[in-house]
């Protein structure tokens, strides 16, 4: 395979800004069903590159930052629960309104009532395809309508792949791993491998290996990497980076 290049960073947060105006909870179940989750917004550089990607004239857009059960502010993304960063506008928050848009007047944060219709921002760089493809045709796929198929380098990536592939409508879901019988060892097909590994047990380079196979995650369970038959048609997972589509682009 000849190496294909390109520049995409998983932090600071990919953001993409939807004009569909949809009330919170509709908001959130698209950007979860697309992307990753509504934006969680980390730092002011993070605010800085959201509002960037709102149109101007825009009056306020979504993120998910709401006051759930558990009667704390707390981001929509799971595991994000410390929160260090803030830009509440004067006063706020208040009342008994329980989500979050930015004001784009002055990138202040305000609650709002959850059932209010706004555009909103989303963030993530993975995307689950629901089609059934070959290994090689999910490639393909994936070079030509976003980047590449996702590699998983780090655990944290781990757990992103593992939260896309868990809405998959197959067993397992193509990655970028792939087994070379030439030198008898599996890669990326990224450059920026890494040691990260979470092979399930019998798979991997421990493993006897026959030629024409690659790496899936599963879709249940430990969801933990396994060799397949590269002509097994799978759900695939690949990266989607700035540039890549209409929509405003800036983790997945």
């Amino acid at each position: 395979l000849g190496q294909l290049l390109f520049i995409c960073s998983i932090s600071p947060p990919q953001y993409h800004y939807i004009s569909l105006q949809m009330n919170y909870s509709q908001a959130q179940t698209y950007c979860r069903d697309m992307y990753t989750d509504l934006a969680t917004i980390y730092n002011s550089g993070d605010l800085d590159r959201l509002v960037q990607l709102v149109p101007n004239g825009t009056a306020s857009v979504w993120i998910g930052l709401e006051f759930g059960d558990e009667f704390e502010w707390h981001w929509s993304l799971p595991d994000q629960r410390n929160i260090e960063f803030f830009n509440w506008r004067a006063a706020e928050p208040k009342g008994d309104q329980n989500c979050t848009s930015v004001i784009l007047n002055d990138n202040k944060w305000n609650v709002q009532w959850c059932n209010i219709s706004w555009g909103f921002v989303c963030h993530g760089n993975l995307i689950l395809i629901h089609e059934n493809m070959t290994w090689n045709e999910a490639l393909s796929y994936c070079r030509e309508h976003h980047v590449d198929l996702v590699s998983i380098t780090t655990e944290l990536l781990q757990y992103w792949v593992t939260e896309r592939a868990a809405n998959a409508t197959s067993s397992h879901v193509w990655v970028g791993l792939r087994f070379t019988c030439s030198f008898h060892f599996w890669f990326w097909i990224r450059s920026d491998a890494g040691c990260y590994q979470n092979w399930a047990p019998g798979h991997g380079s421990d493993s006897q290996q026959d030629c024409g196979i690659a790496g899936a995650v599963e879709t249940t369970g430990r969801q933990q990497w396994v060799s397949l038959e590269e002509n097994q048609r799978l759900n695939f997972i690949c990266y989607k980076c700035s540039g890549d589509s209409g929509e405003g682009l800036i983790h997945p």
